[in-house]
């Protein structure tokens, strides 16, 4: 079970260059660098038997449903 703060954070990741005026701008560059950081993080610990891109599709989905929501 991944912590309700890891999923915030991984949520305000994904808020932070998913959205981006300008994808090319240092500071988006470097969220989107630690969402996928975190991203395979959480893999290795909670889902190591799920292929990584499976996960990594799971994780966005959820990423996009609770930024909709909020």
């Amino acid at each position: 079970m991944i912590a309700e703060e890891q999923l915030r954070e991984l949520y305000q990741l994904y808020d932070s260059f998913h959205g981006a005026l300008d994808p090319l701008a240092a500071e988006v560059l470097a969220a989107e660098r630690a969402f996928f950081e975190k991203l395979e993080s959480l893999h290795s610990i909670h889902a190591i038997d799920v292929p990584f891109h499976e996960f990594r599709r799971y994780a966005v989905q959820k990423c996009k449903e609770y930024l909709r929501k909020n």
